[in-house]
């Protein structure tokens, strides 16, 4: 006679063993990337799930795109450490979880007094089939008409305020 398949219930948090962590949904993780080569991928955890028996777990995750990952790739306003919140949904285990990490608005991220390895920003929503963008435009600042980089110093003239 089979077994009976046991169902799934969904956790509210996991402490994942190997980074001495506690995850739950809404944090933010970073994720083995399949190259060791390639920069850790970045998602946001929506939902945890485990089997009846509390193993097998698995995080379903919504990704966030570095600008290089999206159509266009990177332009010269994108900040070194800046994501875009896809609507790409996948399911991960727990054992390629490699961190934490917090991603920022980009307000918050340009008002932290110092930016760790484990801070990102991301001001965009990204729609992975079309390659289009949330909101469509961001404000433009300096004589360049360019969008503002948090990586590079703008001065603003005392005169005209740009």
């Amino acid at each position: 006679m089979a077994k009976p398949k046991i169902g799934r219930r969904t956790l509210d948090s996991y402490a994942v063993k190997h980074i001495s962590k506690t995850i739950r949904p809404g944090d933010c993780v970073l994720m083995r990337a399949s190259d060791s080569s390639n920069p850790s991928y970045v998602a946001r955890v929506e939902k945890i799930e485990a089997d009846g028996r509390g193993a097998n777990v698995r995080f379903h995750v919504r990704w966030y795109y570095r600008p290089e990952e999206s159509i266009g790739g990177r332009r010269q306003f994108h900040g070194s450490k800046e994501l875009f919140l896809s609507d790409h949904f996948d399911i991960q285990s727990a054992d390629t979880i490699e961190g934490k990490c917090t991603v920022h608005s980009f307000k918050g991220y340009t008002k932290l007094d110092a930016v760790g390895n484990e801070d990102f920003f991301c001001r965009f929503e990204y729609n992975s089939t079309t390659g289009a963008f949330n909101p469509d435009r961001v404000a433009v600042y300096c004589k360049c008409e360019m969008p503002y980089n948090p990586d590079d110093l703008m001065v603003q003239c005392e005169e005209c305020s740009d």
